[in-house]
């Protein structure tokens, strides 16, 4: 299976996949109570069906002081993970 440059780009660039990422993290900050470590435990739980690693943990909760949950879940939305999930 591979992803082609267009479709990495079309998923990076797509407000559909923009508007789901703000969902995610909607939906993750809310079923957390709030608590962005629970969130982005929520987000990977939702997303990729597993818990984070306590790396993976650390640099999401860190870039979500940064530049918010929402990109945090477009990362991983756009994660090789995510599209390639069978």
């Amino acid at each position: 299976v591979t992803t082609t440059p267009l479709q990495a780009l079309a998923l990076m660039n797509n407000p559909f996949v923009q508007r789901q990422s703000e969902r995610l993290a909607a939906c993750a900050l809310a079923e957390a109570g709030g608590e962005l470590p629970g969130a982005v435990q929520r987000a990977y739980r939702l997303a990729l069906g597993r818990a984070a690693s306590p790396a993976e943990a650390q640099r999401a909760v860190e870039a979500a002081r940064e530049r918010g949950l929402a990109s945090v879940c477009w990362a991983i939305l756009n994660s090789t993970e995510f599209v390639h999930v069978r």
